[in-house]
C-alpha cells in the first residue's frame, strides 16, 4: 500500500521566525538531490507519508523517511500494521485497511483522527489526516494496500522555543548533510523501486508542470483510460494531448490546485474520453495535489485517479429498481388492503400481549355489533363488549406463545351487540393464525380469520329432526323405487332405439351424399355441354344469367355435399388418434392453400408462434380448425380496409391455445355464441358459405376435450381461441 501524506499544517507564526534558516536548509538539500528524477521527489522528498502494506495481515514492506519519522520510536518495516501500532485496532484503522485489502474498492478518509500513545523514547501524539487506502496488485491479485496520507493538524509554536528551534534547526542541517551523503549510494535503487511502484501502481498517476499543464510523466492505467500511448502524451500540454477533455473543467481544477495549494478530491465525477474511436461517459474518484519544489514553491499537480463506473453504473441501476420494486410494494400493498376491506370473511390483525386491533375489516365490525374505527388501538377484550370470559385470552396467549395456529370450529361465542337487531350468541368458524417479524423466532401477533355458520347449524339440528321423518318418508319411497325401477328398464329400451336411429341417420347422411355427388357430376356436365353447344352470341335474354345461376347452384349443392360427408365423419369419430403436431408447418401449409385468397383480397396474414409448440391433435383435424378460421377471417373482410389478420400461439397449465384475430365485419353476439356455432347457421350472407366450416370445428375440438371462444365487436373485427387439451 502507498502512503501520500501532506503536512498542511498552519505553521503561519513559525514560518516567519524560521523561513530564513528552512531557506538555508532546503538550499544545501536542493544542491544534494538535484540531480533526482521527479518521481523521486513525489515519493522520497514530499512531506508525505508513504507506505506500501503487504498481505493480509498488512506488514509494512515499504516506507519512506517521512513516514518513519512520523512515529519516532516505533519499528515499522517487516512488521504488521497492528503490532507495529497497536492503538490503530481499537480506532477503526485496521478494518478500513481489511475492507480494502479484501474488497478492493478505494477508500478515501477525511480528517481521521489517529492518537499514538507514549512510549518509552517517544511523546504521546494525536493528529488528524486526510488518507487514501488503494488495493496494491500484482498479477492482477490483490497482494497489498498502498497508503497515501497527509497530516491537517495544527500546531501552534511558542514563541518562547523559537531560539531552540533555530539550533534544533542548525543540527538538522548539519545531520540532514551527513544523510544526504549517506544516502546517495542508495538513491539509484530507491529510485528505481519507485519506479516500479509508480508502474505497477493499481491507480491512474500522471504528473502536470507548469500553467500550461504539461504532462511529464504518466502510469500505463492513465494511459489506458484517456486512450492514448504514453509517448504520445508526454511532453504536450493536457489539452492538446487529450483534446476530448476540453470544456470539462478538468484543467480549471487543476490550476486551482497549481495556485492555491490546496488538494482537490473528486467522487463519482463524470468525464467524456474516447473509447475504441467513439466518445464514452466514464466515471472517476481522484485527487490533485500539488508537489513542492525545494524552495517551496509548487510548480507541479499529481493527479491519482480510479476508474469507477462500473459501481456508479451498478448503483443507478440498482436506485432505477429501487424504485421500481418501491411501486410494485406500494400498488402490492393497496392490492392488499382492497383484499383485506372486500374479504367475504371477518378478517382481525392483532399485536402484542394485550391483543391491540391494528387492523380490522367492515366484516368484523358487523359481526362485532361496532364501528371499526372506534376500536382500532384498543386492546380487543376492552374494545369489544361481552367477548372476555369466554376462554379466548388464554387460547390467544397459547397462539403467540407456541407460535402455532388453532382451528376452531362450530364454537359458539357470545357478543353484546343486542343493540343491533342481531343474536347475542351465534356459532362460527374461526382461525387463529401467528405473525412473525422477519428474523424472530417469537409470534408478535394474530391474525384472526371467522365467518358465522349460525344458520348452518341451525339448519342441521333442523335437519335431525326431519330424519325421523324422512325415515318414513323412504318406506313410502322403496315403492316407488320399485315403479321407477320399471320405468327404466322402458327408458334404457328408448335409448338402444335413439341409438339405432342415430346410426340409421349417419349411414342415411352418408350414403345420401355419396349417391348425390354423381347426379351433381352429370348435371355440372350437362350445364358444360349447353355452354359449348349454345354460344355465347346465340343465348338470348336471360339464358347466360340463369346458366350462371345454375353453375352456382351446383357448387353450393357440392359443397353442401362435401361438409355432409364431413358431419357423418364427425358424428363417428368421437376419439380420434392424436398425435405430437408441430404447429407452425401446419399453419404454413394451410397459408400455402389460401393463397389465392391472400392474393385477391390482399390481405396480410401475421404468424407468431413460439419455435416448437406441438399440438397433442389429430392433424388432418387441426388442420381443418386452422384452415376454417383463417378462411373466414379473409372472407368476411371488411370492405372499407385491407384484411389484416393475425395468428398466435401459447401455452397454459392445461391447454395449447391457438388465436385468430381479425379486423373484419364483426358479430353482433347479441344472441349469444350458440348461434354462431350451430349448424347451417350464417351471420353475414353476402359472401358464399353453408353455416356448417365453425360447427365442425366446435365438434372436432369438444370430441378431443377442447373448446373454442369468439370476443368479437360489430364493424371493428373478432378474436377465436381454440384451446388444445396438452
Amino acid at each position: 500500500m502507498l502512503v501520500f501524506a501532506y503536512e498542511v499544517t498552519d505553521q503561519t507564526r513559525a514560518r516567519q521566525r524560521t523561513e530564513a534558516l528552512q531557506a538555508e536548509l532546503l538550499a544545501a538539500a536542493q544542491r544534494q538531490v538535484q540531480a533526482r528524477e521527479t518521481f523521486y521527489q513525489v515519493f522520497e522528498e514530499t512531506p508525505a507519508l508513504i507506505c506500501i502494506l503487504r498481505g493480509p495481515e498488512h506488514r509494512y514492506e515499504y516506507l519512506n523517511s517521512a513516514y518513519q519519522r512520523h512515529f519516532p520510536g516505533r519499528q515499522l518495516t517487516g512488521r504488521p500494521v497492528a503490532e507495529a501500532l497497536p492503538e490503530t485496532v481499537e480506532q477503526g484503522f485496521i478494518a478500513l485497511l481489511d475492507g480494502v485489502y479484501h474488497t478492493g474498492q478505494t477508500y478515501f478518509g477525511q480528517e481521521l483522527l489517529l492518537t499514538i500513545e507514549a512510549t518509552a523514547t517517544a511523546p504521546a501524539q494525536a493528529d488528524y489526516y486526510n488518507l487514501t487506502y488503494q488495493a496494491y496488485r500484482e498479477q492482477g491479485q490483490i497482494v497489498g494496500v498502498c497508503v497515501f496520507a497527509y497530516v491537517v493538524t495544527e500546531q501552534v509554536l511558542a514563541r518562547q522555543q523559537v531560539e531552540q528551534l533555530n539550533q534544533e534547526l542548525e543540527a538538522r542541517v548539519q545531520e540532514r548533510t551527513r544523510q544526504v551523503d549517506a544516502a546517495q549510494a542508495a538513491t539509484e535503487h530507491e529510485r528505481a523501486q519507485l519506479q516500479a511502484v509508480l508502474a505497477q501502481a493499481p491507480v491512474a498517476i500522471a504528473l502536470f508542470a507548469g500553467e500550461d499543464l504539461r504532462v511529464t510523466s504518466v502510469n500505463a492505467a492513465i494511459s489506458t483510460l484517456w486512450g492514448y500511448p504514453p509517448e504520445h502524451v508526454v511532453g504536450r500540454p493536457l489539452l492538446e494531448a487529450v483534446p476530448e477533455l476540453q470544456g470539462q473543467g478538468f484543467d480549471d481544477l487543476l490550476r486551482q490546485v497549481l495556485h492555491t495549494r490546496v488538494p482537490f478530491i473528486g467522487t463519482e465525477t463524470p468525464a467524456l474520453l474516447q473509447r475504441a474511436g467513439q466518445l464514452h461517459t466514464t466515471y472517476f474518484n481522484f485527487v490533485y495535489q500539488p508537489l513542492y519544489e525545494a524552495d517551496g514553491q509548487v510548480t507541479s499537480v499529481l493527479c491519482l485517479a480510479v476508474d469507477v463506473t462500473e459501481q456508479v453504473l451498478a448503483r443507478q441501476q440498482v436506485e432505477q429498481l429501487n424504485q421500481v420494486l418501491e411501486a410494485r410494494v406500494q400498488a402490492r400493498t393497496r392490492e392488499l388492503q382492497t383484499l383485506f376491506a372486500q374479504a367475504p370473511m371477518a378478517l382481525v390483525v392483532l399485536r402484542g400481549p394485550q391483543f391491540l386491533i391494528e387492523q380490522a375489516n367492515a366484516q368484523a365490525g358487523h359481526i362485532w355489533g361496532v364501528a371499526v374505527a372506534d376500536v382500532l388501538g384498543r386492546p380487543h377484550f376492552e374494545a369489544i363488549p361481552g367477548s372476555g370470559g369466554q376462554g379466548f385470552e388464554q387460547l390467544l396467549t397459547g397462539v403467540l406463545a407456541t407460535g402455532e395456529a388453532v382451528v376452531l370450529r362450530e364454537v359458539l361465542i357470545k357478543l353484546a351487540r343486542a343493540h343491533t337487531g342481531q343474536p347475542s350468541e351465534g356459532y362460527y368458524n374461526v382461525i387463529f393464525k401467528p405473525l412473525f417479524n422477519e428474523g424472530q423466532p417469537q409470534a408478535t401477533g394474530i391474525v384472526v380469520m371467522w365467518t358465522e355458520t349460525t344458520d348452518q347449524v341451525l339448519a342441521r339440528q333442523q335437519v335431525q329432526d326431519l330424519n325421523e321423518e324422512l325415515a318414513a318418508i323412504n318406506e313410502e319411497l322403496a315403492a316407488i323405487n320399485e315403479e321407477l325401477t320399471v320405468t327404466n328398464e322402458e327408458l334404457h329400451e328408448s335409448n338402444q332405439q335413439l341409438t339405432r336411429t342415430n346410426v340409421d341417420l349417419d349411414n342415411f347422411i352418408y350414403t345420401a351424399s355419396h349417391d348425390l355427388k354423381a347426379p351433381i357430376t352429370n348435371i355440372e356436365g350437362l350445364l358444360l355441354a349447353l355452354e359449348h353447344e349454345l354460344p355465347a352470341a346465340a343465348r338470348p335474354g336471360d339464358v347466360p344469367l340463369m346458366l350462371t345461376l345454375m353453375q352456382e347452384a351446383v357448387e353450393r349443392f357440392r359443397r353442401t355435399i362435401n361438409h355432409l360427408t364431413d358431419l357423418s365423419r364427425l358424428q363417428k369419430e368421437h376419439n380420434p388418434d392424436a398425435d405430437a403436431v408441430v404447429l407452425a408447418p401446419v399453419v404454413e401449409a394451410v397459408r400455402l392453400d389460401l393463397s389465392p385468397l391472400l392474393t385477391h383480397t390482399q390481405g396480410q396474414l401475421t404468424v407468431t408462434i413460439p419455435k416448437g409448440l406441438t399440438v397433442t391433435f389429430a392433424e388432418k383435424n387441426l388442420r381443418s380448425v386452422v384452415y376454417n378460421l383463417l378462411s373466414n377471417a379473409f372472407k368476411y373482410h371488411h370492405p372499407d380496409r385491407l384484411p389484416a389478420v393475425q395468428l398466435r400461439g401459447s401455452l397454459t397449465d392445461d391447454y395449447a391455445v391457438l388465436e385468430v384475430q381479425d379486423n373484419g365485419l364483426g358479430l353482433d353476439l347479441a344472441q349469444g355464441q350458440e348461434k354462431l356455432f350451430a349448424m347451417f347457421q350464417r351471420l353475414h350472407t353476402h359472401v358464399e358459405g353453408t353455416g356448417v366450416g365453425l360447427y365442425m370445428v366446435k365438434r372436432i375440438l369438444e370430441n378431443a376435450g377442447g373448446r373454442i371462444e369468439v370476443d368479437s365487436q360489430l364493424g371493428q373485427g373478432s378474436t377465436f381461441r381454440v384451446y388444445f387439451p396438452r
